[in-house]
């Protein structure tokens, strides 16, 4: 019996102003993003999954200076014994 299972998170921030000791500091503009994942069933022994993180590639940085990664797929197959 197949069945499929998919899950979606969002998230996001309000612009902030990052405190940098002993220099200036940086504002943080706000952002959101979206995540989202699927995992197929085939057979009890197979399934197939993949994700997408920052499906819609957008640019922040939670951290000034450390950009976030942009729009990144990943998928692969699990197979049970």
């Amino acid at each position: 019996m197949a069945a499929l299972h998919a899950r979606s998170a969002n998230g996001g921030v309000k612009a902030r102003e990052e405190l940098n000791f002993g220099g200036p500091n940086f504002d943080i503009e706000d952002y959101s993003f979206v995540n989202i994942a699927a995992e197929y069933e085939v057979n009890p022994h197979l399934s197939l999954f993949g994700r997408i993180d920052n499906l819609t590639n957008e640019h922040y940085a939670e951290v000034f200076g450390f950009p976030a990664l942009g729009r990144a797929a990943y998928g692969g197959a699990k197979l049970r014994f």
